[in-house]
This record gives C-alpha cells, structure tokens and sequence, in this order.
C-alpha cells in the first residue's frame, strides 16, 4: 500500500466574542432573555459597554420575546418609609410566592403611588406636586427623580401622569394632565404640560383632551390611552378612549369594542403584550378580553372569553380584574377571593394560593402588578440644557 494520506486533526481557530464585528453582537445580544443579559454583564467590561448601550435595550424592545413577570409592590407605611419590589413566582406547590429580597428600592418614597409603565420603566408620583416624579427600571434597579412640574393645580390629587414612547425619534416623553380650577362635574379647565426626559423643563402645551381621564394609562402604537372618567363623560364619551401622541402631541379619541349599552365603569384597559387590550367585567360567568389588532383602522378582536367556574368552595359571583399576561401564555386574574390564572390553550381556570404574606417582609399594603422587562437605562436620560 502506498503512504497513507496525512489528515490534519487540528481544530480551526475560535472566535471570540470581542473579536465579532458590533453590528453581529448586538444582532445576537438582542434576542437573549434580559436575565441573561444582566447576568453577562459581569464577564467584561466590553460586554458590559454593550448591553448598557441605549441602542441595545431599543433594538431588544423591537426583537427579543420577553414574557411577562409578575411583580409585588409592598407600599411604605408610617414605619417604613421604603417602597420595595419583589419577583413573584409560583412555588412547587402552585403557591405565589415573592422572592425572599427585593429586586429593587425606592428610599423616602413615602406617599409615592405607581402612576403608570412603559417600555419596562415604572413611574411614581405622589399628590404634593411640589416633588417631581420618580422613574425606576426594576430589573436593574435603577432610579431618576424627574425635574418637578411647574404649573400648580388647586386639585394635585386629581392629576394623571402617562409615560409614552415615541418610536420614530426614540425619545420618552411623560405628560401631566391636570385640573386649572377647583373641581367642578360641569365646568372645569385642564391643561397639559410635556417633559421631554433628558431635558431638565416642563412644556405647557395647547392641547388639551376631551375628557378627564381615569386610572393608570397603557402605553402602545407610540400613544398612550386612558379610560374616560365615568363622572365626567358625556353620553358621546362613555364609549370612547382618551389617546394621546406622544410625536405629535395631540388628544384624540379611540373608540371601545362594541360592548352594547354596558357603563364604561365596568371596563378595564389591559397591556397585552405591547398590544392595547380591553376587558369587559360586567358579567358574572365570563370575561372578555378585546385586542386592539389595528391602530389605524381601531379594529378590536375578541381574543379571550374566560369562563368564569372557580374551584369548588369558592364563590363565583366576587369582583374581578386582570393583572395582566403571565408565563406560558397565561393571564393572571385578581379577584375579592384571591388570584386566578387563566390558560387560553386548555381553556382553564385555576385558584392560585397566596399561603398567607407573599413574604417575611413585605406589609398589607402589598399589589401585584403584571411587567414586561426591559435594558432600557434610566441613566441614560440625565438631564441637559433645553
């Protein structure tokens, strides 16, 4: 036989991370889960550069799939003035449960109240307007306090705050609605000012809505939506949404799916997945839940009808709402008897236990809120001259 072939056994060179070209990291970055992410952060401080970059955590926003977490707000009391955050999660025993330590604190956040998310970030503010706003990104735990607004109101309590996104100029914007004179049902005067984060002002702008508006906002399709508060609307109004452009700056109206003669105080606005939901808790078997699958056009879809059978002993005729998506696809209901969870691909409705407190340390004043994560950096709007 003639001399055998010599065969190269040796493995080609390996690449490393800091040797890709940026545009493939950030491609490759941009679809991992943030927990990752945040984890990796620790390997160099090249990595670390790259996943705090601002145009990371927008082009993460855009591609990656995150689900939804579930977070438990544990209020400060006379005693503890902290405002404290915890991961919930369900334990081997289909208990939810709060992490045993917070993921993040607010310090002195005394009479601070969650206004409102957007893009992963939570804003707080509190009746005295005399102290600005409080933004928070949990999963990082870091925190601004937003320049304070300036035009004051005889009715601080009756104020509404709304964080939106304005995707074609990548710019957060969070706008002030607020009463100009003493609270009157029939006549009464808003007025609007913007603060553009990243600028140390507020703006007065010429805008105002059609209505006051109620309860927290949904941030989506760059707008942020209000539900039309019940006192104040007019027959022309209870089947409308407040929405405001956060690029143009204007108030319009969104219509409500076609709900009938129901009063628009039994509907609830629900974050679904980036997408605006409504659901109809007027019934006592089932909810509704519509989504808004075209802005333009306001075309609704009823995407979920939940019956409504809790387990055995429990009553079936308490209040509901909706907390918000979950894990697997899920959605988490609360109700006056405890927490429900809803499965759209089994149909099924199950009782979750609580087990008493979530944790060692949170209080009664404990809300659980349902959120979709983010890197988007609160340091990254410090201030500069406007």
């Amino acid at each position: 036989m003639g001399e055998e072939a010599c065969i190269n056994h040796q493995q080609p060179p390996r690449i490393g991370m800091d040797k890709l070209p940026l545009d493939v990291v950030f491609n490759i970055f941009s679809r991992l889960p943030i927990k990752s992410l945040l984890r990796s952060r620790c390997v160099s401080k090249h990595w670390r550069n790259i996943i705090e970059d601002p145009f990371l955590a927008n082009l993460h926003l855009s591609r990656a799939v995150q689900e939804h977490t579930i977070l438990a707000l544990d209020h400060p009391t006379h005693r503890r003035k902290v405002t404290s955050l915890y991961l919930v999660k369900e334990d081997g025993n289909k208990n939810l449960k709060a992490s045993k330590n917070p993921i993040a604190e607010l310090s002195n956040s005394n009479n601070y109240s969650l206004e409102g998310s957007c893009n992963g970030l939570l804003y707080f503010a509190k009746p005295n307007e005399r102290d600005g706003v409080i933004l928070l990104n949990p999963l990082t735990g870091q925190n601004i306090m937003l320049p304070p607004a300036t035009i004051p109101s005889p009715c601080p309590h009756m104020k509404k705050y709304g964080l939106g996104f304005d995707p074609s100029t990548n710019t957060y914007k969070i706008v002030r609605v607020f009463f100009r004179n003493q609270l009157d049902w029939k006549n009464y005067s808003l007025g609007v000012e913007v603060h553009t984060l990243g600028t140390n002002s507020w703006r007065e702008i010429g805008e105002i809505p059609p209505s006051p508006m109620c309860g927290r906002p949904v941030s989506a399709y760059g707008a942020l939506h209000w539900m039309v508060d019940p006192p104040f609307a007019c027959d022309n109004l209870k089947s409308m949404i407040v929405s405001f452009d956060i690029g143009k700056e204007v108030f319009s109206l969104t219509p409500h799916p076609d709900f009938g003669s129901k009063t628009c105080d039994m509907f609830q606005l629900v974050d679904f997945r980036g997408f605006l939901a409504m659901a109809d808790l007027s019934s006592d078997s089932c909810i509704l839940i519509w989504v808004l699958k075209d802005y333009d056009k306001k075309e609704w879809v009823e995407e979920f009808r939940i019956q409504i059978r809790p387990p055995m002993g429990r009553a079936d005729n308490c209040s509901y709402n909706v907390v918000g998506p979950w894990k697997n696809g899920e959605i988490l209901l609360s109700s006056s008897e405890g927490y429900f969870c809803y499965n759209s691909k089994t149909d099924n409705l199950r009782y979750i236990h609580t087990g008493g407190p979530f944790t060692d340390t949170t209080t009664s004043e404990v809300s659980i809120y349902s959120h979709r994560g983010s890197l988007v950096s609160c340091s990254s709007f410090k201030q500069i001259d406007s």
